[in-house]
């Protein structure tokens, strides 16, 4: 009975091993991105990084024209299930922009994605005003994906609007493909349809 044991707990000794040196990260691979600003408010640009597919950085730009008090905020991660016939909403949110600039530990969910942003970014507290820059540097591959997530494909929607939600000032769409390390280095990337 010790050898049976034994040899049971030898077993899951090599299986943890291999699990928790693996790397079982999944690494955003955007294929398609789109960004929009209300000329009204705001002049938006946006610049891509890199040129590993897994490591790109995009810097956006947007360069305000009105002063901007309230603002509220939509955020969308769906994903695609079943060779992209149904596409399921993973997360929604709606949040108060200028709160959650103030006090991003109310929402910690979306915290989580903010301070991953925020180190290398300019992001100005609100008002904001005529002239006033904001710069948001996102490197896809270092936020924060639970390993539980399948490997699959996503869109992700930011949508910001006044606050009463009368005007949309930025809407900007992420398409692209969740994947583990070893598909990238073979080239496995699958198509988006």
């Amino acid at each position: 009975m010790q050898l049976y044991q034994g040899c049971l707990f030898l077993l899951f000794g090599v299986w943890w091993i291999s699990f928790v040196t693996s790397d079982m990260r999944l690494y955003p691979i955007v294929t398609h991105y789109d960004i929009q600003a209300n000329q009204k408010y705001g002049n938006c640009s946006i610049q891509e990084l890199g040129e590993v597919e897994w490591n790109k950085t995009y810097v956006i730009e947007l360069q305000i024209y009105r002063t901007l008090q309230d603002l509220k905020a939509y955020f969308s991660l769906s994903v695609r299930a079943l060779d992209g016939l149904i596409k399921n909403s993973l997360l929604s949110r709606w949040i108060d922009g200028c709160e959650f600039v103030r006090q991003p530990y109310r929402e910690r969910l979306m915290k989580t994605f903010y301070d991953t942003v925020q180190k290398n970014s300019k992001i100005p507290r609100c008002p904001l005003k005529p002239g006033d820059i904001m710069i948001l540097n996102i490197t896809p591959s270092a936020l924060p994906i639970p390993v539980l997530i399948p490997e699959t494909d996503f869109l992700i929607e930011a949508k910001t609007y006044t606050r009463a939600r009368t005007e949309l000032i930025l809407e900007t769409h992420w398409e692209g493909s969740l994947m583990r390390p070893e598909k990238i280095k073979k080239g496995g990337r699958r198509k988006t349809q």
